[in-house]
């Protein structure tokens, strides 16, 4: 390949210039000024924060105040408050005191305000040399508190001072919740403990556990001991395992301490594989019914009301018989027990008032099938599907229910992991799926609201150094920082991505007979019109749309840029091609020996070709449908099938510029056409993160 002339790639630039990146009324709720401000990284950000120059400096031990009216509803918060503060290395004392009476200076003191003009769970945050003060709408107000002076306390092993500050915050939504599916996969109790632990730090007060699907029926049954024997399970999907009804107590009373309520999800009549063989019948038949009835009965008796006021009863992706007679029994057993009803839309509908969760990738107003009917966001793309980088995009640019704030109908929204496939390492799932990443992305977009909406920047990165650039970029560095410090021995597969600048060059049609990997005219130096793009990880379908440019099967695309170094030197970069979604096996699969990717794609460093990874499968798990129920599902993937858990390319820099050259070819309709470029480096944990050091053009 020959090298391009620099002149080339100018003209080609000069050509595309008319073609701007995407332009629309996206509103942050904070000016970049006050996050800028910030002298430390919080997420979600407070509503509205005012620093001072004092700052408090923590007793040993310190006096922990609250007034004995309030003592039932602010235990949670003084036991959150007492970890904290000893995981700071500060010892505690608590005691309560009458209201009214003075406190001390250098205390902090804690207590429930219902009078506080501020929603539900809002609090304000008082810090100064005088001591802390908490001042809570509600019990939850006063527990994400907490997790706010959380942050603000300085990392292990410094001086602990806190710089000064009046915080006034509550959510946008009420309801703020993350899904993981243990029906297909297990996971036991004490890992559910710590995603809890996690999922509260950053403000989620709602856990969807997904409890069955159609490996197993997961929860105990005593009315019907057959759905606990490992025969009437699907082999492979850990068949012995389940939950006993006092480990689902023992979970629920962990999450309520936390502030988080759990949904657990019975899924009926679809995604149950494991019911006819169990039972001789199916969910939709009459004797169907009356055994959901009696298991509906049987789990409401065992986990009260006041524990699980919802229920979840899944509906989607089925079809029986007569769909409402059905919806109107289940949804009126678990009615009788005083809960409300929740299920998935599209879906089987339930009676008015039941709550929708919208699944579907589309506006949610589109989806809504009743005013009368309250919703549940979990549009905005699961975690297992794309790749982990783009789906830190989407997250930020969301505005969930398409509205700045929540209502009486739109609640809020629900971040959804479902690893469909077999997972043995379970270890795995939040590497391979960007849980903890997505979930901080999640809650800041959740807890805050986005005042403005602009759908193409959830796939297409606008501009750099315009201002939504500018927001997800700050957003990027905070995101890091907590990556560094507070997730050390957890995965966290991320590497800031949006000062990468890249060009595009195509589409170049191919005819049926031409292989996927043919060449065109920028593999020998001619770019032709080029279209400039944000960021390094690109989902080409969306960039085709939004540039209005030709859309076939059969095309290739090519990605460039262009990287300084000072001197010669080697880096290293996260390079990607098509992703699966971790939920079906459908991809090309790993590229054989020699190759980038299974669709034809290859890279080019200053004309001569980058060696691809040593595959250790190659050639392996090509599935060009989807594999939900075959027998690929039942294959584990590896770190090597994507490319933020597979080591990174080694690339070798002359001094001076260097050019970058990507070829991206689709080769079949249903591919995840997409591309990664990030230059990274090993951090401070000894994990891959972002190398800033680099300058493109």
């Amino acid at each position: 390949m020959k090298t391009l002339c620099l002149s080339v790639l100018l003209l080609g630039l000069a050509l595309a210039t008319s073609a701007q990146q995407p332009a629309g009324n996206w509103e942050p709720p904070h000016t970049l000024e006050e996050l800028q401000a910030a002298p430390v990284a919080l997420i979600p950000f407070p509503q509205q924060v005012t620093w001072q120059a004092d700052r408090w400096h923590p007793n040993t031990p310190q006096v922990l105040l609250y007034e004995e009216v309030d003592k039932a509803q602010i235990k949670n918060a003084i036991t959150a408050l007492q970890a904290v503060l000893s995981a700071a290395g500060i010892k505690t004392t608590v005691r309560g005191i009458p209201v009214g009476a003075k406190v001390p200076r250098q205390a902090v003191w804690l207590k429930i305000d219902t009078a506080l003009p501020l929603k539900a769970e809002g609090y304000q945050l008082d810090v100064s040399a005088a001591g802390v003060r908490i001042t809570g709408k509600d019990a939850a107000g006063a527990f994400y508190a907490i997790q706010t002076l959380k942050e603000l306390l300085p990392l292990a092993g410094k001086r602990i001072s806190v710089l000064g500050c009046h915080i006034t915050d509550a959510p946008a939504f009420s309801l703020r919740g993350f899904m993981h599916d243990t029906g297909r996969n297990f996971r036991d109790i004490a890992s559910l403990k710590k995603t809890l632990d996690l999922l509260a730090a950053y403000k989620f007060n709602t856990f969807h556990w997904h409890l069955t699907d159609n490996p197993a029926w997961r929860p105990e049954s005593k009315v019907f001991p057959q759905l606990n024997d490992p025969k009437n399970r699907k082999p492979g999907r850990d068949p012995g395992k389940g939950y006993s009804f006092d480990e689902i107590r023992d979970l629920v009373a962990y999450a309520r301490e936390r502030c988080i309520t759990i949904i657990p999800e019975l899924d009926m009549p679809g995604h149950s594989a494991y019911f006819e063989p169990t039972f001789g019948f199916k969910m939709g038949t009459p004797q169907g019914m009356e055994v959901l009835e009696k298991l509906i009965d049987e789990f409401c008796a065992e986990i009260p009301a006041s524990d699980c006021p919802i229920i979840h009863l899944g509906s989607d992706e089925v079809h029986i018989p007569d769909p409402k007679l059905f919806m109107q029994r289940m949804a009126g057993r678990v009615k009788s027990h005083g809960r409300r009803v929740m299920v998935w839309n599209p879906g089987l509908q339930g009676p008015s008032g039941t709550i929708e969760q919208l699944w579907y990738d589309m506006d949610p107003s589109e989806l809504h099938a009743s005013a009368n009917h309250p919703y549940v966001d979990s549009y905005a793309g699961y975690l297992n599907s794309g790749n982990a980088l783009n789906l830190i995009q989407r997250y930020f640019f969301q505005q969930v229910c398409n509205r700045p704030q929540g209502d009486s109908l739109a609640l809020g929204g629900i971040l959804c992991c479902w690893p469909d496939t077999r997972v043995v390492d379970k270890e795995k799932i939040p590497l391979h799926n960007p849980v903890w990443p997505g979930a901080l992305t999640y809650s800041e977009a959740i807890w805050c609201g986005r005042p403005g909406y602009n759908g193409s920047y959830m796939q297409v990165m606008p501009g750099k150094n315009t201002l939504a650039w500018q927001h997800f970029h700050e957003f990027e560095k905070r995101l890091a920082f907590h990556r560094d410090h507070y997730f050390t021995d957890t995965p966290f597969p991320f590497a800031a991505f949006s000062e990468v600048t890249l060009s595009l060059s195509g589409p170049f049609a191919r005819t049926a007979g031409e292989p996927a990997d043919a060449s065109f005219a920028p593999e020998a130096g001619s770019m032709g019109t080029v279209y400039p793009l944000t960021g390094g990880v690109q989902m080409l379908p969306e960039v085709i749309k939004y540039y209005h440019l030709p859309d076939s099967t059969l095309e290739t695309l090519y990605l460039s840029t262009e990287i300084y170094s000072e001197t010669a030197r080697q880096i290293y970069a996260w390079i990607g091609f098509e992703t699966a979604a971790r939920s079906t096996r459908l991809s090309a699969g790993i590229p054989a020996a020699g190759q980038w990717d299974a669709n034809g794609g290859s890279v080019w460093v200053n004309g001569k070709p980058l060696p691809a990874p040593q595959w250790q499968q190659p050639g392996a798990n090509r599935y060009l449908t989807h594999t939900w129920e075959r027998p690929g599902n039942e294959i584990p993937f590896t770190d090597e099938e994507f490319f933020w858990s597979r080591p990174p390319a080694a690339i070798a820099l002359q001094k001076g510029w260097n050019r970058i050259l990507i070829r991206v070819p689709r080769s079949y309709a249903e591919q995840n056409w997409q591309c990664a470029f990030v230059p990274v480096k090993v951090g401070p944990n000894g994990r891959w993160v972002e190398d800033l050091s680099l300058r493109f053009r």
